[in-house]
């Protein structure tokens, strides 16, 4: 099966040891410079990326103030704009109001003027019925039956006109 032979160890081992000997002198030193490097860089790749996730929350809450104050300024505007929406409606509806009232006094004058008018244009027909009654009247020289008769008429042309 299997034999030990001990000059074969001894050359397998001290092989070994200047195999190893050899590799920590040139190869070693560089991996493990390598590894630090590494291991370095990863480091600050980690801090660079702890830096940035900390900006990047400190922006975040920038950016949450910011729209907050967007909004409030907003709800400022839009209550500015409503006040002054209702001021312009009431100031609008007073201005109705008022002109209303000033085409109502108008109408209530111009109403007056015409019904002074057409009573002042009855007086002078009547007035001129009048006149042309007596007219009739005096060139008729008739007697009173008559002049009740033609008084009645007259008075009733006058309440048809």
């Amino acid at each position: 099966m299997l034999e030990v032979h001990g000059g074969l160890l001894f050359w397998t081992v001290l092989t070994f040891l200047i195999l190893l000997g050899v590799l920590k002198k040139v190869a070693w030193g560089p991996i493990i410079s390598a590894l630090e490097t590494r291991e370095k860089e990863i480091k600050d790749a980690l801090n660079a990326a702890e830096k940035a996730k900390e900006n990047a929350e400190k922006a975040q809450k920038d950016y949450e103030k910011v729209v907050a104050k967007a909004r409030a300024e907003a709800q400022d505007i839009i209550a500015e704009s409503r006040k002054t929406g209702d001021k312009l409606k009431s100031d609008i509806e007073e201005t109705a109001r008022k002109n209303a009232e000033e085409i109502t006094e108008k109408a209530k004058v111009q109403i007056e003027a015409e019904k002074e008018k057409a009573l002042s244009e009855i007086q002078d027909i009547a007035v001129e019925l009048t006149m042309k009654t007596a007219e009739k009247v005096i060139q008729r020289n008739i007697n009173s039956a008559d002049n009740k008769k033609f008084i009645d008429d007259t008075l009733n042309k006058l309440g048809q006109a």
